[in-house]
């Protein structure tokens, strides 16, 4: 029978922890010595296939049909750059295993710790946003790679019937070193597409739900240490400088948690801005597009996986955005929890001591794209604009060219 702070833990992380253990980059030690051949190769597996049946293929034929402005970007903006994206995001989360390890263990440790239910409310009110996020992100990618690859595989299957195969009719245009006219050859290329594109989906949504969740967490614990430090002059008055000992401490340990996921993951934020406004620019593109089309062969599956795209790439850049100016308001919360803390009540010297709080609290903790710019609501704001700008540059070449 599962103790509470198991069924707790597990609701915190089960959904996170499954897509990560996929990928064989679940940074739980138990986890790797029970299972040392998945943690240390079954990430090489979906970065064979991300890299071997996608991008190394889909970059070779970029280079024989350049120039063609509309495939490029169909191209681009459907399998390349979110796949190679994914397989950026697996690798860096890979090498970067060792550091998550004390995060995890830390984040093990404060559900286990005593905890009062008003603390533990707070906690799984942020683990209940991490997992309806984790939810619904992962649903709504497989959806949108589904609604691509069933429609497109079916036609293909009927190309087959009919005997009509024109080259490099793959479930992804792309070029291929070897001859795939044969059975063999072509089906082994379109499996290794579709698992290349489910990898990919896990890859790309399960790095970012996990971010996610840590930081929702770490928000869960200045939040708890903030109602803490309001209530010590009456709650532990006998005890004043022994519990504002622990408050700095513990605040400086959310502080070295929350700089550790900053520090781990800020150039893969910085990467994912630069790829997010290429895709939404060259999606929105498609869109526009697709909607010139008119008749009988108007393309409805395709409509709505690039509608389905472009959310699914809008929502995984909100997160960001969202947890970040979470963060930031929470840490620069404490200095208000101190000045509402009754610190009047107290001794001239013990008072003093809640200065050394309020002058920690005043740079607050933050995301960042590689040190550049901070993730905030603004930051979503402004990344939408520079897109749409990129994007009526991108509608205006193509409409000279014609």
């Amino acid at each position: 029978m599962p103790t509470r702070f198991e069924e707790d833990l597990n609701y915190a992380i089960g959904w996170n922890r499954f897509s990560l253990q996929i990928l064989g980059i679940w940074p739980d030690t138990k986890y790797t010595e029970s299972d040392p051949t998945l943690s240390k190769y079954w990430f090489i597996v979906h970065s064979f296939f991300m890299f071997g049946f996608i991008t190394i293929p889909q970059s070779t034929y970029l280079l024989m049909i350049w120039g063609n402005m509309e495939l490029m970007t169909e191209i681009l903006a459907t399998a390349n750059v979110p796949i190679t994206m994914s397989c950026i995001k697996l690798l860096f989360a890979r090498y970067h295993l060792e550091s998550l390890r004390p995060l995890l263990s830390s984040f093990v440790e404060d559900w286990k710790r005593p905890k009062s239910e008003k603390e533990r409310s707070i906690m799984l009110d942020n683990a209940k946003k991490a997992r309806i996020i984790s939810i619904w992100c992962t649903t709504l990618a497989h959806s949108m790679t589904s609604i691509y690859i069933i429609p497109r595989t079916l036609m293909i299957a009927r190309m087959q019937r009919d005997q009509f195969e024109p080259q490099n009719t793959v479930v992804y245009p792309a070029y291929f070193p070897y001859d795939i006219s044969g059975t063999i050859a072509f089906c082994i290329s379109c499996f290794g597409q579709i698992v290349a594109a489910y990898s990919a989906t896990v890859s790309y949504i399960g790095v970012d739900t996990f971010i996610t969740m840590l930081v929702l967490h770490v928000c869960a614990q200045i939040t708890n240490l903030r109602h803490t430090l309001e209530n010590l002059p009456n709650e532990m008055a006998n005890n004043f400088t022994k519990d504002i000992k622990w408050i700095v401490q513990r605040h400086e340990h959310l502080n070295w948690y929350a700089k550790s996921i900053e520090n781990s993951f800020n150039l893969l934020m910085l990467i994912q801005i630069l790829a997010c406004i290429i895709q939404v620019c060259f999606q929105t593109f498609q869109l526009f597009r697709i909607m010139k089309q008119d008749g009988d062969a108007f393309p409805v599956e395709q409509l709505f996986f690039v509608v389905l795209f472009v959310v699914v790439t809008l929502v995984q850049l909100y997160l960001y955005c969202y947890v970040g100016d979470m963060l930031i308001v929470e840490s620069s919360g404490m200095g208000t929890s101190a000045y509402k803390s009754q610190w009047f009540n107290l001794l001239p010297k013990d008072s003093r001591n809640i200065i050394f709080v309020i002058y920690r609290s005043s740079i607050p903790l933050c995301l960042t794209a590689g040190k550049f710019s901070i993730f905030s609501m603004e930051m979503f704001s402004n990344i939408l604009k520079t897109s749409i700008g990129y994007l009526s540059v991108l509608l205006t070449v193509s409409d000279n060219k014609k």
